[in-house]
């Protein structure tokens, strides 16, 4: 975790110094280990080191070539460095260094536009070219380091952060009524725009190029569709797996600081702690002794997870550090708005983790890992039905049908069959008129219905066609979820709350090789019958407990919502919406179903978790509005002020 910042004037005027300090002061929290600029003309880039890795301590950026034209600021790690420095000798480049950086670097005067094709790893980097006169940026494949942008055609302002592009007073902070709505029923699309209309975020696997002719976007990876991994046995798929996931793991421990992990207690987080232990046991990790933080949730709540947290410290033989989460007033929230000039963490992300985060750093720990991307790619889908069906499978159609109604208790086969193998055939634009015909409606009550016709919310949230010939509706499902705004969306708050506390945060379930490997292999080694995670609990079978091995159950966070919406008095906030006054929102009805949300939850009827991801979304939005449109401050850098946390 690093920041970057950058700046090219268009129209040939030149930098203004003071305008690049400010876009890196907002984000010094970034730069513990140096922040540094490099202008020319009107050119500026600026860069905030962190350093997590052996290569970086020998680092400094923004790093400029051996003939001065061209420069680079990079947020990343390189994953597959053997590997490039032999591709890079065998094109004849010269490596002075063993830098990420210079790695970056040397692959782009190598390749140019190409170059993001040959790098593994999580990244965002700016590079001027004045050979070319042109800025080329560029953003890893799924998107883990954030990457910000603003044009107009005049001005070109990048950053790390959305709050870096605000520090240009003539940048406008114009609403996004789009995104405000996405927001506001809690289901993100786009990977693009943010709630200001002229601000973006670069697309994942996507690079920019900035000339004075203009600014052209391209996506420059993708799936191959075509790729299938078809094995004999299951043992073949295990050691494959094996193979990806230990790599996947050993590149994300290459750190100068100690390595944590993130130890939930379910089959993801479980695996990814065991092979980290067992890597560095083996030496293949560093010496400082590997550990890992677990969040411990009052007994009875859906999320305490201790005796499987437990289960696996005792059977890897791993120190696990035991910490209450916190519980953040509206305070904290508000400030959170106003420091990053954007919508607010989640309940169930963010300020729960304040007290482990001040853990882990006051050990020494700079570096954590997580088991987020292993439900995506490897627990799987119930599509898989519909796809029995197009096979004519009907006899394992029905099988399946009724091992996932018990797996997932569903009432009724006829409604999982109805979901899940006939309407994945229809296409979508039948399914909407299906749902208007039948008054069946996606967005909250309290949406109104004015602006949901003005800013064409349907077609906003309606799945566009496929543009893509996939394998199955299992695999078009999943490349949904990889494109999908939500996910993106999720991981640039995590990474933007964990730089706050100066961690770097890496995930191995998101490595490149497995995320392919996962769209190539078979459904059945990731569901068959009512065993989900085949793969992952067969490969992982001589490293983790029964209790983890056997669990059915995933832990359960909406409690962490509910909790949340009690702490900061959602209701009082209801109760005089700026959001009412635009005509987004209906405060009348926005209030009965917050109390109707409350009431399900307090007779424990799950009913209530329909609500709470669009609520929180309107207690999100509401706060950014009231502090950052109807009374906008300008943009101040440095940590946010300390707030007191309630323990749950």
């Amino acid at each position: 975790m690093s920041g970057i910042a950058g700046m090219y004037h268009l129209d040939g005027r030149p930098v203004d110094p003071t305008l690049l300090h400010r876009m890196t002061d907002a984000i010094a929290h970034r730069g513990p280990d140096g922040i540094h600029h490099w202008i020319t003309g009107n050119v500026g880039l600026g860069h905030c080191m962190l350093q997590t890795t052996p290569e970086s301590l020998h680092e400094r950026q923004p790093l400029v070539n051996e003939t001065g034209d061209v420069v680079l600021t990079l947020d990343g790690r390189v994953d597959n460095r053997d590997d490039l420095r032999a591709a890079l000798a065998s094109k004849g480049a010269w490596l002075r260094d063993e830098t990420d950086a210079e790695l970056v670097l040397q692959a782009y005067q190598v390749w140019g536009e190409e170059s993001p094709r040959h790098l593994l790893g999580d990244f965002a980097f700016v590079v001027w070219d004045g050979r070319q006169r042109q800025l080329f940026c560029a953003r890893d494949f799924s998107g883990m380091k954030p990457f910000f942008y603003y044009a107009d055609g005049h001005t070109f302002l990048c950053g790390s952060e959305l709050k870096q592009l605000l520090c240009e007073p003539t940048v406008p902070r114009v609403v996004n009524e789009g995104m405000v709505g996405e927001y506001l029923t809690g289901f993100i699309t786009s990977q693009e725009e943010t709630l200001y209309q002229h601000l973006f975020r670069l697309p994942p696997a996507h690079f920019l190029v900035i000339r004075a002719t203009g600014v052209r976007k391209q996506r420059y990876w993708d799936i191959d569709f075509g790729r299938a991994i078809r094995y004999r046995t299951d043992a073949e798929y295990q050691e494959h797996f094996r193979a990806l996931f230990q790599e996947a793991v050993r590149c994300r421990l290459r750190s100068h600081k100690r390595v944590g992990a993130h130890l939930s207690g379910g089959m993801d987080s479980s695996s990814v702690v065991a092979m980290a232990n067992l890597l560095c046991r083996e030496g293949k990790g560093p010496a400082l002794g590997f550990e890992a933080f677990s969040v411990i949730y009052p007994p009875g709540w859906p999320c305490d997870e201790r005796a499987y947290i437990h289960a696996v410290s005792q059977h890897c033989r791993v120190k696990t550090n035991l910490v209450e989460p916190g519980l953040p007033d509206l305070a904290y929230y508000r400030e959170q708005t106003r420091s990053r000039c954007d919508f607010a963490d989640c309940p169930n992300g963010g300020g729960q983790n304040e007290t482990l985060n001040a853990r882990a750093r006051a050990r020494g720990f700079g570096v954590m890992l997580t088991g987020c991307g292993g439900n995506e790619w490897f627990e799987g889908n119930l599509n898989h039905l519909a796809d029995l069906l197009r096979a004519g499978k009907l006899r394992r159609l029905l099988w399946q049908a009724r091992c996932d109604a018990r797996l997932t208790f569903q009432p009724s086969l006829f409604q999982l069959l109805l979901r899940h193998a006939v309407f994945p055939q229809i296409p979508a634009v039948l399914r909407q008129v299906g749902k208007a015909m039948f008054g069946k409606s996606s967005f909250p009550a309290w949406l109104t219905r004015d602006f949901i016709e003005r800013i064409h919310l349907r077609e906003r949230l309606r799945p566009s066609g496929p543009s893509r010939r996939f394998a199955s509706f299992v695999q078009e499902s999943m490349y949904r979820t990889l494109t999908h705004g939500s996910g993106e969306n999720s991981y640039v708050l995590m990474e933007r709350f964990f730089a706050q506390a100066g961690l770097d945060f890496r995930h191995p379930f998101n490595d490149q090789r497995l995320v392919e490997f996962s769209f190539a292999m078979p459904e059945e080694q990731r569901w068959r019958g009512e065993r989900v995670k085949v793969l992952l609990r067969a490969a992982m079978s001589r490293h983790l407990p029964a209790e983890v091995l056997q669990r059915r159950e995933q832990g359960e966070f909406s409690i962490v919502f509910m909790k949340t919406f009690e702490k900061i008095e959602a209701k009082h906030l209801f109760d005089d919406l700026a959001l009412a006054a635009q005509g987004w929102v209906d405060p009348q009805r926005v209030i009965r179903t917050y109390h109707l949300m409350m009431a399900q939850f307090a007779c424990r009827d799950y009913a209530y978790g329909a609500h709470m991801w669009a609520l929180w979304g309107l207690v999100a939005v509401e706060l950014w509005f009231r502090d950052l449109i109807c009374s906008p401050k300008p943009v101040e850098g440095g940590p946010l002020s300390a707030h007191p946390l309630t323990r749950i």
